[in-house]
């Protein structure tokens, strides 16, 4: 199943995602591509991107990596997430992929790696996520 157009300009559309300069590249069964743009407003006071802008980034690789396999009418919820930062992340473009680990009832494992231009993995996130119906519009 894919996610369609109209959930990805949802989620293009969102407060956070327009402040961030977070896009939705890709999101299907087999997970979501993200891309932020980097720009002086993300960075902290050596220069490189704060971690919290590359957590935001990696949180949603892996929520829609989920919504990619949910019913129409469900959503999920971040529970806990770990991180590990393996490399500073420059302004520029940084590619984000989700995928879903495994998949219960109610309870679901996923990660995401935040990717640099040149192919080195900056950070990588495992995420727990709670699966809940959501309230119609």
């Amino acid at each position: 199943m894919s996610v369609d157009q109209a959930v990805r300009d949802r989620w293009n559309n969102c407060g956070w995602y327009q402040l961030t300069a977070l896009r939705v590249q890709e999101a299907d069964d087999d997970g979501s591509r993200f891309t932020m743009a980097i720009g002086p407003e993300h960075l902290q006071a050596y220069g490189t991107a704060h971690g919290g802008s590359i957590a935001g980034l990696l949180d949603a690789a892996m929520g829609l990596a989920i919504i990619g396999r949910l019913e129409p009418d469900e959503g999920c919820a971040t529970i806990e997430m770990k991180l590990n930062f393996m490399a500073p992340v420059m302004p520029g473009e940084v590619t984000a992929t989700g995928r879903v680990i495994t998949m219960g009832r109610r309870i679901v494992v996923a990660s995401a790696d935040a990717v640099l231009g040149d192919g080195r993995i900056a950070a990588t996130a495992l995420g727990t996520f709670s699966r809940f119906a959501e309230a119609a519009a």
